[in-house]
């Protein structure tokens, strides 16, 4: 059944929001209105959370609300651990927000204090959160409204912070992985710019000097050179239009699944994204089951933290197949997208009754996996790298100075 997303006024004129099933746009407005609530916007979303048939310009400008509201993960991740902490300590909800605001930046404290003023006016923090979709995603809310129905809200919000420190660390290993090859790929730019810059030009004079027709590739050289010299704010403009055509076409979602299915096939760097994805996956489902998440709402929460559009599409068959009464292990392995570990484990679990404690056995797993291939990495991709910058300067050395070899037939004429 279609999910929408809501934002509407109540009796007392305070703005709610959250999402609901519903056959069609008209069916959640009657439900709606049977809770005295009044919409602001009612609009249907895909399987992974995000609104279905908006258009490019409303993408990007959803995309910009969300940068102005954007909080970084580190200070969340922060704020969760603090918050944890001090409703263990038997700290009142409200008053620990108003403290933990204080030393927050702008953005961040202005959520807070909003958070603890709308809890103070009869909001549930589940319901509070849920305002601010770019400091708290639909999984951090769905955990915490789990936390307030059990009545464990702050061991709850220990656990989400345990997990969320633990993406955190993984995204720092992986971005880490991405230095090293940044660099080198940002010193063959450099490098490439300073030849066609300076080199090329002292060449090309001396070429244009003797006379005769230049070999093919050195007049691809020579044309780049004259580009980057006489032209460089047309390539900068031609490269920033690339980018916009690329993301442009990424907001196609043939064109998205196609790039995100392909991807995995990159070396090294393909596996690693894969191997994440399962971890996310595995580490979500278990925390959300843990908090007593029913595990079709988990399984569509995972679909969107997973943030890959191949397993977006392969959680929303789970999802279905779930719906018809089968288990999680059979659909797991039914999709093809799942290794055999995964669905064994989720097996074992369904038979025991600890899904989510070998699903937190999985996720472990493949972080440990991740580590060692982070930490292997910088052997295993430097000699490609340095296959790559030699071949790239040795082309260009090659066609700078193939016109050399008959330069002795021009200077006989």
């Amino acid at each position: 059944m279609p999910r929408f997303s809501y934002k509407a006024h109540d009796a007392q004129d305070r703005v709610l929001s959250g999402t609901m099933e519903g056959a069609t746009v008209d069916e959640v407005l009657d439900r709606l209105d049977g809770k005295q609530l009044t919409p602001i916007s009612v609009d249907e979303l895909n399987f992974d959370g995000t609104k279905r048939e908006q258009t490019f310009f409303e993408k990007v400008n959803d995309a910009i609300v969300s940068m102005q509201n954007k909080v970084p993960y580190r200070e969340v991740v922060f704020f969760t651990r603090q918050l944890a902490t001090m409703l263990d300590g038997g700290v009142p909800l409200t008053r620990a927000l108003e403290k933990l605001a204080g030393p927050e930046k702008q953005v961040f404290k202005k959520i807070i204090l909003q958070v603890a003023d709308d809890i103070g006016i009869g909001h549930t923090f589940s319901d509070a959160i849920a305002k601010h979709p770019g400091a708290f995603n639909n999984m951090y809310v769905a955990v915490v409204r789990s936390g307030e129905v059990a009545g464990a809200l702050n061991e709850v919000l220990d656990q989400l912070a345990t997990y969320m420190e633990n993406i955190e660390a993984m995204k720092s290993k992986i971005k880490a992985a991405m230095r090293y090859p940044t660099f080198i790929a940002g010193f063959v730019v450099i490098l490439v710019i300073g030849i066609l810059w300076k080199l090329v030009p002292v060449f090309e004079s001396v070429y244009a000097s003797l006379g005769g027709e230049l070999p093919k590739p050195t007049k691809v050289l020579v044309f780049a050179s004259n580009l980057v010299r006489t032209r460089l704010p047309l390539v900068i403009v031609l490269l920033i239009l690339l980018i916009i055509g690329f993301k442009f076409a990424m907001t196609n979602p043939s064109v998205k699944l196609f790039f995100d299915k392909h991807f995995f096939k990159f070396p090294v760097f393909g596996g690693i994204i894969r191997k994440n994805i399962l971890a996310t996956y595995c580490r979500t489902m278990a925390l959300l089951m843990d908090a007593g998440t029913p595990i079709l709402e988990a399984t569509q929460i995972a679909g969107a933290v997973v943030n890959n559009s191949l397993y977006a599409k392969v959680l929303e068959d789970v999802y279905n197949n779930l719906r018809q009464g089968e288990l999680l292990s059979a659909t797991l392995e039914k999709t093809g997208e799942f290794p055999v570990l995964v669905s064994q484990l989720v097996s074992t679990g369904e038979e025991s009754g600890k899904v989510d404690d070998l699903l937190r056995k999985a996720a472990e797993f493949y972080e440990r996996e991740i580590k060692n291939v982070v930490d292997s990495l910088a052997s295993i991709i430097e000699p490609f790298l340095i296959i790559i910058l030699g071949a790239v300067v040795g082309l260009i050395l090659i066609a700078l100075y193939f016109p050399i070899f008959s330069i002795g037939k021009l200077i006989g004429r």
